[in-house]
């Protein structure tokens, strides 16, 4: 949508709610953000507050109760269901704490499936030069379990932007990892933010890697409650604290 200009994703007035046993249960109200092109966001909240119900509606996994949800042009409310897979295949990475990688296939094939997937071109070429940025061009031929979470987790990444998506999502990405791994792969993720110009969204119960990113929401109750620099400026650290002990 052109009035969106370099807007690559964004939502008004989101509300998701279920049925539950005692009636209807809002797991998410009235929310109103937007990202532009090659920025970082990142959502931090206690857990159960919605951060992750967010992150599946602005990657169109689900479909908003009330509202609306834009992403790389496209009104997400207006396509179904194989709709917004194959704008997923296209557009979006996906990064998750767990790595999601077939036990029987090596690295370049875990990322190649993605790409033949999603029905780009030169897949091995592309998963090949993945591996290669990630720093795993040795493990190519490996299969998940002989390798570590963190390399693991690289792997993962690389299948993530192999296809140069317009946004990567990442949820809780360092959380299955020690404190150095996980460095090194937030540091991987955002030399692929600037490098590639893709544009990141984080979900993190980690403050410092939050704090690295150029913007940051907090969900108390399934609502914004407010947004702040990534910058770790005295204020920051007092506003987030709590979200810490989630």
């Amino acid at each position: 949508m052109t009035d969106h200009g370099q807007k690559i994703l964004s939502c008004r007035n989101v509300g998701f709610s279920v049925q539950a046993p005692g009636g209807q249960l809002d797991i998410l109200k009235d929310i109103n953000l937007s990202l532009n092109e090659a920025e970082t966001l990142a959502i931090v909240g206690a857990s159960g507050s919605g951060k992750t119900t967010l992150l599946g509606l602005l990657a169109g996994l689900e479909r908003p109760t009330t509202g609306e949800v834009w992403l790389a042009g496209e009104h997400l409310n207006r396509l179904d269901e194989n709709e917004r897979a194959r704008l997923r295949r296209r557009r979006v990475g996906f990064v998750f704490q767990s790595f999601h990688l077939l036990p029987s296939l090596t690295a370049l094939e875990n990322v190649m499936l993605a790409l033949e997937i999603a029905g780009l071109d030169r897949p091995r070429q592309r998963a090949t030069r993945a591996l290669e940025q990630v720093g795993l061009s040795h493990r190519m031929a490996h299969y998940p379990r002989q390798m570590s979470g963190g390399e693991q987790q690289r792997v993962a990444i690389a299948r993530a932007f192999a296809g140069d998506p317009a946004v990567l999502f990442a949820d809780e990405p360092t959380g299955n990892l020690d404190r150095n791994t996980g460095e090194s792969v937030a540091r991987l993720l955002f030399d692929i933010n600037r490098e590639h110009g893709t544009a990141l969204v984080l979900v993190t119960h980690d403050l410092n890697l939050a704090r690295r990113c150029g913007r940051i929401e907090e969900i108390e109750d399934g609502s914004l409650i407010s947004g702040q620099d990534g910058a770790q400026s005295e204020s920051g650290r007092e506003r987030f604290r709590l979200v810490d002990k989630g």
